[in-house]
């Protein structure tokens, strides 16, 4: 018994500070111009804020004005990137990239804010849709637990994620010599990593959106079985007279389970376009997020093999440098949202999947020739959707690749051939 209640208030007090970490996280994406938006008393409805879209814009024009200011202070100030022309390429190339990113990520939740704020109306809108539907108590109780083990594993990961983001920054503000001589340098550092902040903000949001609609699509499929069992466990009776009245009975039942189901099927459709029109919002911030992960982690194990093996720093130093373990943590960190992001996406498409799964078994477990024809054509509709749903659906990043398990193997050799040829570069002019 204390061991239950221990392990209760412990998940009480992690669900509070998962609350708390999220209305954080919400701030700071009101404060960099990622959401114009204010939710009245009741939660029912989201509306856009004159104030933060403004706020949205200005801060627009200040990334985009300060990033080759920014850009050419640390190059400037920076001479580790100066001692090597292989060096100085590689960090013009992971400088400039999230500059870009930051700058689009911007520009994309300005422009199309009547879109963003459409897309959480709508989610709210499926929720309370689907609320309605759940005609048991258990199912009801159900959706309203948002806060699960796993969800809030998820959310734990995305806030480790943000608190590790300014490791590597608050490295090189600790150790550059040059911060205490120029305070523009110092700024353009922060701004740099707060660029960088919005492509990881802009992502999380992403994150916790899918987070919701999983659970929805869980529940949807959830009470698909459940519509499909009680359309199983009715039996047609045998007889006249009196029993005719059981017919008609049996014949309603089977009628309210197609309007139920084709309810259903209305809110399954709703939950597919919105999981697009929202991977179609975010599909060029994932686009720049693989990049700029694939770069960063391949600029930093470039520099980790730099500083020990290469011998442009033997001649020099005459020694090799330690490891890096704050560069190290920061890639760990911006690896791990990147896992985030794409395995929450195949799991959302997998999700989808499984529904077709659902209705199979549902439908082999139908008595042969004693369904109505009301319900007999839903089943029909439904299956035939889901099996276009697959085509008509198609998740892509910006149309060019999936976010699925795949990639991420792509990415880690993708990663690994560049560094090969890096190496191969590095031995070639520091020969």
């Amino acid at each position: 018994m204390a061991s239950s209640s221990l392990a209760g208030l412990t998940f009480y007090w992690l669900r509070k500070v998962a609350i708390a970490a999220l209305l954080v996280l919400y701030g700071l994406a009101k404060v960099f111009g990622l959401m114009a938006a204010s939710t009245p008393r009741g939660g029912h409805r989201v509306r856009q804020s004159l104030y933060w879209r403004i706020h949205g814009y200005a801060m627009l024009v200040f990334v985009g004005c300060f990033s080759p200011i920014a850009f050419a202070s640390v190059y400037h100030r920076m001479a580790f990137l100066r001692q090597n022309r292989l060096l100085l390429l590689i960090g013009f190339n992971r400088y400039v990239l999230m500059l870009l990113c930051a700058f689009a990520t911007v520009c994309i939740h300005t422009t199309k804010q009547e879109e963003i704020v459409g897309c959480l109306n709508q989610l709210l809108r499926c929720r309370r849709r689907l609320m309605r539907l759940m005609h048991t108590p258990e199912l009801r109780q159900s959706i309203d637990r948002l806060s699960t083990r796993g969800n809030l594993l998820i959310v734990g990961v995305l806030i480790g994620v943000f608190i590790l983001s300014p490791v590597h920054t608050l490295q090189i503000l600790a150790w550059d010599p040059a911060v205490r001589e120029n305070f523009l340098y110092v700024f353009s550092l922060l701004f740099i990593y707060a660029c960088q902040l919005i492509l990881r903000l802009s992502l999380g949001l992403y994150v916790l959106v899918l987070v919701l609609l999983d659970h929805l699509g869980y529940h949807s499929n959830q009470l698909l079985a459940r519509l499909l069992a009680d359309a199983a466990s009715l039996r047609a009776p045998l007889g006249y007279g009196i029993i005719r009245r059981r017919q008609q009975l049996y014949h309603s039942q089977q009628t309210w389970l197609a309007l139920e189901l084709w309810r259903l099927l209305h809110v399954h459709h709703q939950l597919l376009a919105l999981f697009r029109s929202i991977c179609s919002l975010t599909g060029l911030q994932a686009v720049c997020f693989v990049s700029l992960v694939a770069m960063e982690c391949m600029v930093h194990m470039f520099f980790t093999y730099f500083m020990h093996y290469s011998k442009f720093i033997l001649r020099k130093y005459h020694r090799a440098f330690p490891f890096n373990y704050y560069a190290m943590t920061f890639v760990a960190s911006l690896f791990a949202n990147l896992v985030l992001v794409i395995c929450l996406t195949h799991r959302m498409i997998r999700r989808f999947a499984h529904t077709r799964e659902v209705l199979r078994s549902g439908v082999l477990a139908l008595p042969p020739g004693g369904t109505v024809k009301q319900l007999n054509e839903t089943l029909h509709y439904y299956g035939l959707y889901l099996k276009n749903a697959e085509h008509i659906f198609a998740v892509r990043a910006c149309g060019l690749f999936k976010l699925n398990n795949v990639l991420l193997f792509c990415i880690v050799e993708g990663m690994l051939n560049y560094l090969m040829i890096l190496i191969q570069f590095d031995k070639v002019i520091n020969k």
